[in-house]
């Protein structure tokens, strides 16, 4: 039921539904009120006007009726039929002047309502607000909540719109109308804008749009939602909607001011502008490139391009910098990205191989290494519509290192620039250098079909002396130079294992060599030397020549677990490449003069005994000469004999001067040697001697991976001395070098040893402890070339010492231990005598002597004769003291007392001279006087001067540096009378 009422008012009607009692297509109309009040003309206070209130209405149910009223205003009905709303409005007056509908009036509150996208109008719901005003003048405030807004003919998704809010007003007069936003804030996904607008379109006259916003958002991977395709065009947003892989953004600026109709403003006449710093972004320029990460870069869309600028950004594990990314204009479809690169050679080749240029620049960067760090420039020219990139750039090294794989070498000092051009690759004249000498190098590739080939040309000028494999004392041996060429070719198919060439010739002429043959060689005699090497990552075959005569030829396997040797053949005697046999190392050489090839081949060789090592040498090596040179004696017809059997390496070497047999394996080196005569001739004057080998002190511990050693020899000859048998034993345990049962024994001498080598913390600790024994001091002396000043004593030594160092280089500060001597019947001569008399001095006897001789002239002016020596030496942190040292003189007793430092070279000591020691004065009463530490008796004659029998004991001070110390008589005790 509906009540309609019906009632005159001013003249007019005034119509009533107090309650809306409806229902469309049986859909019931809330309880709202309704009123149409119609005003007719009245002279000229009052024009023919409708006025229509109503409440509590429900648009869904008022759009089936919006035809009945399609008469009232035409052009309002038609869009409220096309946008389908539906919502409520809690109130709405409209005032209609049926003679001006332009000019009615409205107020209208709603909450809910939605509508359909029409035309340029984006879709809407969940929005509420209010409208006042008049068709001049009228202001609209408005809300969304959780609202979605589809703009298809802008934007590619609906927005997604969290909360919004405004003011629009509208304004028309003579001029035209206007309609402006203020306060316009929008939160959207991931987006936050506020700013505002105003659009006036004259009457005459082009329109006028300008937009001022601000902008953040949280993740630019969310971006595409908001681009507005018909402004960007759609190869533009299909690419920054793929290229945005993260980042955010803080104070953005929409700026737009001119006609829209003039967009994009090709004769400048209007601006669009969007500033956005985007910041912590992930930019792919391209699908299949690494992304630009870590990017600060600000992009600034201005009317018909886009210009990006980040000062810079990560390329994969390189930095850029300076990185401009264009796109000049939106219709050419095209982006031009410019950039400085640096970081190491490592990461600028990885970046290439996570690109398109992975098969070209990529493989090139992979088989030419770049070490150290490098700049250069990278260029992309990038179609938006899918088409392919043009890479182009340069790289400056500068002072860094070029591994070229195929050859497993590296340079130092690289120096110059190459470029590229997508796949093609040209260098410069780079300069570096190679092994530790200069040369120049260029390299350029050339695509194939189907293939991929760099060419690396190498010139050089170097000195043979100054090549780092040289065994130390060689480089003295050669001198000149020789330029040389060389060539590297390396192919890489697009299937398939790589290969690679190598030529290398070297002129020698003015090369002067006084190494052994075949490598002996006057200046200015012609000689080349030519190596050729054909391979894959697999392996090469290796061939050369030096000189006419001297070939050589060998065949090299890569395995994964090093490098094989698979064979070797060297003959100088010879005008082709030798063949070579699986397996074996063949070297057939003429008599060689001094250290020659055995030298040579001792370094290379000794580490690869070891079945771990990475270089892994044939199972068979012999080496055969008539005559060889070798540690100052000539060793003829010597051959040399090494196999490998399994785990098990044995050496056999047989010739005049040597025979015996090594075995190393399961961790333990055994030498049987049934004979060896080896007498080292005097090196003469301009003969070339060879090198002292110093010892390796390496790095903790230095002993880790020697194997347990036995050292065995039945007959050892040594400069014509038969020293008889020779044995020692070594076992590595731990950080702990252990040997026993040291011996060498000669017949006449035996020494016996055993002590420990330790290596913790990077610090050295040596013991050794022994005896050193024999029936007579000269007999044992003259075996070994020694002048003593003692003579004919039998002789015992104990030791035990201790220091840290290695054990050939002690810390004297350090040294600690013992030292027993005993001597038996014996003379002590000259002091100035040699190494040994130089021991002697350390107790200042030479000093002690002279000072004695100027006294007693008569007694101590031939020798010293004595029954026996015997004495006990401590020694502590470097300093030795003693307390026992005693010499049983047969015409005096001498006795010592005091400090030697070994560190300071200083010595304190005190020494008592007792003439004829008896019963009442003897040994007892001098220590009793002075107890002494060190003790050293000398003894001149039994016929005794008149004033040396008068005196019963002697003291002197002994003090200062080593080499000349100062001796004070401090007591001369005459000799008591016996009572009558």
């Amino acid at each position: 039921d509906l009540t309609l009422q019906a009632t005159r008012r001013d003249g007019g009607w005034q119509l009533d539904v107090p309650r809306l009692n409806l229902a469309t297509d049986g859909q019931p109309w809330p309880a709202g009120h309704l009123s149409l009040l119609y005003l007719p003309q009245q002279g000229t206070t009052q024009d023919e006007e409708l006025r229509l209130r109503a409440t509590d209405l429900q648009l869904a149910r008022i759009t089936p009726l919006l035809p009945a009223f399609s008469f009232l205003s035409p052009a309002l009905v038609e869009p409220l039929q096309r946008l389908q709303p539906q919502g409520y409005i809690s109130r709405v007056g409209i005032d209609i002047p049926l003679q001006q509908p332009g000019r009615s009036r409205v107020l209208a509150d709603w909450h809910g309502v939605s509508w359909q996208p029409w035309k340029r109008l984006p879709g809407i719901d969940r929005f509420s607000g209010s409208l006042s005003g008049s068709g001049q003048d009228a202001r609209l405030r408005f809300k969304l909540q959780e609202s979605t807004l589809p703009m298809p003919a802008m934007f590619r998704v609906p927005l997604s719109v969290q909360r919004a809010s405004g003011t629009v007003s509208f304004t028309r007069d003579g001029q035209g109308w206007t309609l402006s936003g203020q306060d316009m804030d929008v939160q959207a996904r991931a987006l936050w804008s506020h700013g505002g607008f105003r659009y006036h379109q004259p009457t005459t006259g082009s329109a006028l749009l300008s937009i001022l916003a601000g902008i953040r958002l949280t993740d630019a991977r969310e971006a595409w939602r908001y681009f507005p395709e018909p402004l960007m065009g759609t190869a533009l947003t299909d690419y920054l909607s793929g290229a945005l892989e993260g980042g955010a953004v803080e104070n953005a600026t929409l700026l737009y001011d001119g006609d829209p109709q003039q967009f994009p403003y090709l004769h400048h006449d209007g601006q669009f502008q969007v500033y956005v710093p985007l910041r912590q972004a992930t930019f792919r320029f391209q699908p299949d490139w690494a992304p630009l990460t870590d990017l600060s870069i600000d992009l600034n869309f201005l009317n018909d391009g886009l210009w990006m600028f980040a000062p810079s950004a990560h390329l994969g594990a390189a930095r850029g910098s300076n990185i401009y990314a264009d796109i000049p204009r939106y219709g050419a479809e095209r982006l031009l990205i410019r950039a400085g690169v640096a970081g190491s050679g490592k990461a600028v080749r990885d970046y290439f191989m996570r690109s398109p240029l992975k098969n070209s620049v990529g493989a090139t960067l992979d088989e030419l290494q770049v070490g150290g760090d490098v700049t250069g420039r990278l260029d992309l020219d990038i179609p938006l519509d899918g088409g392919d990139t043009r890479a182009r750039g340069e790289v400056r090294l500068d002072n860094n290192s070029l591994f070229i794989k195929p050859i497993d070498s590296q340079m130092q000092g690289v120096s110059g620039a190459f470029r590229f051009d997508d796949g093609r690759l040209q260098s410069d004249r780079l300069s570096a250098h190679w092994l530790g000498q200069p040369l120049t190098l260029q390299f350029a590739t050339a695509p194939q079909t189907e293939r991929y080939q760099v060419a690396v040309d190498l010139n050089g000028d170097w000195l043979p002396s100054r090549l780092p494999w040289l065994p130390p004392g060689m480089d003295t041996r050669l001198q000149g130079n020789a330029p040389w060429q060389g060539k590297v070719t390396i192919d890489l198919p697009e299937r398939g294992a790589s290969r690679y060439q190598v030529n290398v010739e070297a002129d020698l002429r003015a090369v002067a060599s006084t190494l052994p043959a075949p490598l002996t060689k006057a200046a200015g005699a012609a000689q080349r030397l030519k190596v050729n090497a054909d391979g894959d990552m697999a392996g090469f075959t290796l061939s050369g020549s030096l000189g006419h005569d001297s070939h050589f030829a060998a065949n090299v396997a890569l395995a994964p677990r090093g490098v094989v040797l698979d064979s070797l053949s060297w003959d100088s005697q010879s005008s082709a490449a030798p063949q070579t046999q699986p397996g074996q190392v063949t070297l057939r050489l003429p008599p060689l003069d001094g250290a020659g090839w055995l030298a040579l081949l001792a370094a290379p060789l000794s580490p690869q005994l070891d079945s771990r090592s990475v270089l892994r040498l044939p199972t068979q090596i012999a080496l055969s000469t008539p005559r060889l040179l070798l540690g100052g004696q000539a060793w003829h017809q010597l051959s040399l004999a090494l196999t490998r059997q399994g785990e098990t390496t044995h050496l056999r070497a047989n010739g005049r001067e040597i025979r015996g047999t090594a075995r190393l394996g399961a961790g333990t080196l055994s030498a049987a040697l049934d004979f060896l005569y080896y007498a080292p001739q005097p090196v003469t004057q301009g003969s070339a001697a060879e090198p002292i080998a110093r010892p390796l002190t390496g790095q903790p511990p230095l002993f880790r991976r020697w194997p347990t050693m036995q050292l065995r020899c039945k007959s050892c000859w040594f400069m014509g001395q038969n020293l008889g048998k020779v044995a020692a034993d070594m076992r590595v345990e731990g950080d702990t070098l252990q040997l026993t049962d040291g011996l060498l024994d000669s017949g006449n001498t035996r020494l016996t040893l055993s002590g420990r080598w330790q290596q913790q913390d990077g610090i050295s600790r040596t013991q050794i402890s022994g005896v050193l024994q024999g029936a007579n001091l000269t007999d044992s002396a003259d075996f070994f070339g020694l002048t003593l000043p003692l003579k004919q004593s039998a002789f015992k030594g104990d030791y035990d010492l201790r220091w840290q160092g290695e054990p050939w280089q002690p810390h004297i500060e350090t040294l600690d231990g013992t030292l027993r001597v005993r001597l038996g019947k014996g003379v002590l001569e000259s002091m100035d005598t040699g190494r040994a008399g130089q021991l002697l001095r350390l107790v200042s006897f030479d000093a002690l002597l002279r000072k004695l001789r100027l006294d007693f002239r008569d007694t101590f002016g031939e020798g010293f004769y004595f029954d026996g020596i015997k004495g006990h030496i401590a020694l502590h942190n470097g300093v030795m003291s003693t307390d026992n040292l005693l010499i049983d003189g047969l015409s005096a007793d001498v006795a010592m007392d005091g400090t030697v430092n070994l560190v300071t070279q200083r010595i304190d000591m005190q020494a008592v001279i007792a003439p004829e020691l008896s019963a009442t004065v003897g040994v007892a009463t001098a220590f009793a006087v002075n107890p002494v530490v060190g003790a050293a008796v000398f003894a001149a004659s039994k016929v005794l001067a008149p004033l040396w029998n008068k005196i019963s004991l002697i003291r002197y001070n002994i003090s200062g540096g080593l080499d000349s110390p100062t001796i004070h008589e401090v007591l001369r005790q005459p000799k008591k009378e016996k009572a009558q």
